[in-house]
């Protein structure tokens, strides 16, 4: 009886480029809406880069794979997105001490048959909050969410000595109370949604909200007395969150700068060139 040797389960996924670029891919579920290969392959051709960026679309049980077969050859590099930021890693070889120390990856680059892993969201959430009066000061902050990015933002938020009080939200207390005692900060504790107590600065980092869907974590009442709502997503410009929180007040920041910032950073990891923000299409996100 004969057998015939195992298929690569997504072969046209990891064809050569038809022009011999290399290619640059964004990993993660539901990324039809990512405005990031306009963003790059704009990049890309103003600088003279020969790369290309693409859309990869994966399940879960297909990540390890795909990087794989991606270190082989013909990828410089890829993002990673929800919900994948932390299935990834076990697949790469290395990783900077910041990635490691937030337990997600957003950001990878191949080389030489090796894969690393970088995080470039805690750049891109610092990098867009520098300036913010709020956090000049003395302050409280929540997050919402535990996952890559509230994690990025928790890294960003804990190397500020004006947060006085961090705390991260979750559906699951126990959930909540394992990621923020694995920090080993005293002002940060995890909590569930249901016991939510107000703080002066809010980031919003769960899916809640995303382009497509509807709904928000908090009320209005809840959010009444916030000096900022800092929205992690960026499409649509107003999520309902948003526009709750103006309802009573607060101050609204969206999640495009950070993503433009975010990117921006990934791009100088891929190609050694940090683009100019002038340089970003304008209308990236019409």
């Amino acid at each position: 009886m004969s057998h015939e040797p195992a298929r690569d389960p997504m072969p046209s996924r990891f064809a050569p480029d038809p022009d011999m670029r290399e290619r640059v891919v964004l990993i993660g579920r539901n990324i039809a809406h990512s405005r990031s290969p306009r963003l790059h392959n704009h990049l890309f051709e103003l600088y003279g880069i020969p790369l290309r960026y693409e859309l990869m679309p994966l399940e879960r049980d297909e990540v390890v794979a795909a990087i794989v077969a991606m270190k082989r050859g013909g990828f410089r590099g890829a993002n990673v997105t929800s919900p994948h930021k932390e299935t990834v890693m076990p697949a790469l070889d290395d990783l900077t001490d910041q990635a490691r120390r937030i337990g997600a990856v957003n950001t990878i680059v191949f080389d030489d048959g090796r894969a690393t892993g970088h995080n470039t969201d805690r750049d891109g959430f610092a990098r867009s909050l520098a300036g913010e009066p709020l956090v000049d000061a003395p302050c409280s902050a929540n997050i919402l969410g535990t996952g890559g990015a509230a994690m990025a933002a928790t890294d960003a938020l804990l190397g500020l000595s004006t947060i006085s009080r961090l705390t991260l939200y979750s559906r699951s207390e126990a959930h909540a109370v394992e990621i923020a005692s694995g920090w080993h900060d005293d002002r940060l504790t995890g909590m569930p949604l249901d016991a939510y107590r107000p703080a002066d600065l809010v980031v919003h980092a769960t899916p809640v909200g995303l382009a497509g869907s509807g709904g928000a974590l908090l009320t209005e009442e809840q959010l009444r007395g916030t000096g900022l709502l800092y929205e992690m997503i960026y499409s649509p410009a107003e999520t309902e969150l948003m526009r709750r929180a103006r309802a009573v007040g607060t101050r609204c920041v969206g999640g495009r700068r950070m993503f433009v910032f975010q990117a921006m950073r990934a791009f100088e990891i891929w190609t050694g060139m940090m683009p100019k923000e002038s340089d970003i299409p304008a209308d990236l996100f019409a």
